[in-house]
């Protein structure tokens, strides 16, 4: 930025650096410099439409919503009525949503009625009538919208939440915030009532059947599940056993759907029925279906060995579907025998080579046993040849499961460095995402598609706190820690780098440039040669040379570890954390060591004071105050007086927060 900033002050009217420079911004969020940048821009061309519309976003982005309204409301004047009736309507709505961010809802609905001709999103149109209606507290209005958006879209979950919660018997009870919160019984019953009048209206709907099995309890819920779960097994259908996934978050139906388990594969194998007195006959896959169906009900409490025992029985039924074969690894591998998991999901991979997702969890059971080797392999069947570095595969892809499993198998094989250089990438795509933005800045304004655009800048924010970015910045927080009480103990972690990725034909090359090495150095021995010093000669390289290896370098991925000063490169993830993971205990815990670590009492007791707010009997809190005890009295000659009063105080409150 600052270059370009240097290039005004030569040239201040150059079009295509200014146009740079606010593309930066908008990526860098400066918005103060955006709007006198945007400022520049409009007044030099002021017949560019997409000008006024940058101009007015930077006022929308820094929150001056009447400004950006102003700009708007100038800027449709100059409108060519030629324009596509879509830019019309997306400029139309882009207006809407200022005014509605503004907070001003009756300005907002006003606006909806004069435009509902023009605008060519209606469910855009009608999921904001809907959010007014709710800022309004205009709760009826907002019931009927939210009715019209599911007759629309029959499958979407936050509808039909909306709709229950804006519901009139819901006017005094607690708001749903998620279907998987177990209820009390008297709000159950009523968004029971709800959703059973909104199945009347859509019987069509498969999700609110579903949904109804999460508030329904008792009686209603057993007779809810019967019918939802037997055309499941009638035609085996594997989402059935995901499907449920959410029922086990209340303790109360477990024993209920276990009996109604138990009594189906009796029924289905003594009569194949699913009960005595129907007169429909089943499939002998509906009986399978059963018997996988409990199998999946006991892994999931936990029972593994009763889970083991009727997954083989599904086995010994029909042995060739390779799904049961995927349950029995996942079984295995919660008993923890990885090694018999493995040979497992390579059977189900064998009854399909085609299956990419077969392959895919053969690959992960691969890394879980730490065969790095075999996986790599086994993940680039599927994929592009890229070059000779299989792997690589997975990175141009971004496949980012893979690269934390990798990583994970190397730290276990006790490879700091290499698991780091793994875990790292992860951090690399999501840079990439960010910098792929770049190419939208333009192009939404030209196309006056800033609605989503201003989503798109949006979800750059929330996506660093996506749980695979997280669980990847937990990991390099761990390594660099590691590497540093590597360095702190003496030893090296280069010695430790594994390097099992290596092709035959670079260990061939490595052993051969060995002996050639070692019949230069006898020869030198022999004549002489070598002794006093010598400086030794550079290898001089042309520019063609110095491409190409900056192109292997970029080919192979090769992320960087930076070994000299791992903690502040460790300081970055952490403070990630503490960002998007707050609510975390394991993001307190890795920030107190990482302050421990660097001399800094108060930030590790202030983080030990908030893993403590999270989980107080966290078994790893228990060493922290003599940990923190020993390093005051390390550092207590060369610390303030106030700061070791201000310590004392912190560490009186945690020890009170321990003891409660």
């Amino acid at each position: 930025m600052k270059c370009y900033k240097q290039a005004l002050a030569i040239d201040k009217s150059n079009m295509q650096v200014l146009r740079d420079l606010s593309q930066l911004q908008v990526q860098c969020m400066d918005t103060e410099g955006l709007l006198h940048t945007r400022h520049k821009l409009l007044a030099l061309k002021p017949g560019h439409k997409f000008n006024w519309m940058g101009f007015a976003l930077a006022h929308h982005l820094a929150k001056n919503y009447s400004m950006a309204l102003k700009v708007l409301s100038a800027f449709e004047n100059l409108l060519d009525p030629a324009d596509s009736k879509y830019e019309k309507s997306e400029f139309l709505m882009y207006r809407n949503m200022i005014m509605f961010e503004s907070g001003d809802f009756d300005a907002t609905i006003t606006h909806l009625d004069t435009i509902e001709n023009t605008i060519v999103d209606k469910v855009g149109w009608l999921e904001t009538r809907a959010k007014c209606y709710l800022g309004m507290n205009q709760t009826e209005d907002a019931h009927q919208c939210y009715l019209k958006l599911i007759k629309h879209n029959q499958e979407h979950r936050g509808y039909i939440m909306d709709y229950v919660n804006t519901a009139a018997t819901m006017a005094d009870k607690k708001k749903l915030t998620c279907w998987t919160d177990v209820l009390p019984n008297d709000i159950c019953d009523v968004v029971t009532a709800i959703l059973e009048d909104l199945e009347k209206e859509i019987p069509g709907s498969h999700v609110v059947k579903r949904l109804a099995l999460d508030v329904t309890y008792g009686d209603k819920f057993r007779q809810r599940l019967i019918g939802w779960i037997e055309p499941y097994l009638k035609r085996a259908i594997p989402a059935l056993f995901s499907a449920l996934k959410s029922l086990y978050n209340n303790p109360e139906k477990i024993p209920v759907m276990e009996e109604l388990f138990i009594n189906w594969e009796k029924n289905l194998r003594t009569s194949n029925r699913f009960s005595p007195d129907s007169d429909e006959v089943q499939l002998p896959q509906s009986h399978l279906w059963s018997l996988m169906l409990l199998s999946a009900h006991y892994f999931r409490i936990n029972k593994f060995e009763d889970a083991l025992t009727w997954i083989n029985k599904a086995i010994e039924h029909t042995p060739t579907v390779e799904m049961l074969y995927i349950l029995k690894a996942r079984i295995l591998k919660g008993m923890g025998k990885l090694e018999e998991a493995l040979e497992v999901a390579n059977k189900a991979r064998i009854l399909d080579t085609a299956d990419k997702y077969l392959n895919t969890k053969y690959v992960k059971y691969l890394l879980r046993n730490n065969k790095v080797k075999e996986a790599d392999h086994w993940i680039s069947v599927f994929g592009a040849p890229l070059d000779e570095v299989p792997s690589n595969n997975t990175t141009e892809m971004q496949c980012m499961w893979y690269e934390i499993e990798e990583g994970d198998a190397y730290w276990r094989m006790g490879d700091t460095v290499t698991a780091l250089k793994k875990w790292l990438l992860v951090d690399k795509h999501f840079m990439d995402m960010s910098e792929d933005q770049m190419d939208f800045h333009q192009y939404c304004l030209r196309k006056l598609t800033v609605r989503y655009y201003i989503q798109l800048l949006r979800w750059d924010k929330r996506s660093w706190s996506y749980p695979v970015y997280l669980k990847a910045a937990r990991r390099v927080v761990k390594g660099y820690l590691n590497l540093f009480d590597q360095m702190q103990a003496g030893e090296d972690p280069q010695t430790k780098v594994l390097n099992l990725l290596k092709t035959d034909e670079d260990e061939k090359e490595a052993t051969e440039g060995s002996k050639e090495d070692n019949k230069k150095s006898a020869t030198n021995r022999k004549s002489g040669k070598g002794k006093g010093k010598q400086k030794p000669k550079k290898k001089q390289k042309d520019d063609d040379d110095d491409e190409d290896e900056d192109e292997d370098v970029n080919k192979e991925f090769n992320m960087k570890v930076d070994m000299k000063t791992p903690l502040e490169a460790a300081t970055r993830f952490a403070e990630a954390l503490q960002m998007h993971a707050v609510n975390d205990i394991d993001t307190h815990l890795l920030s107190y060591e990482l302050y421990l670590k660097k001399n800094k009492p108060l930030l590790a007791i202030r983080h030990a004071l908030q893993a403590a707010n999270v989980d107080n009997k966290h078994p790893d809190l228990a060493a922290v105050p003599q940990q923190l005890q020993t390093l005051v009295d390390k550092i207590k000659g060369e610390t303030k007086p106030v700061v070791i009063e201000v310590y004392e105080q912190a560490m009186a409150e945690l020890k009170a927060k321990l003891k409660a």
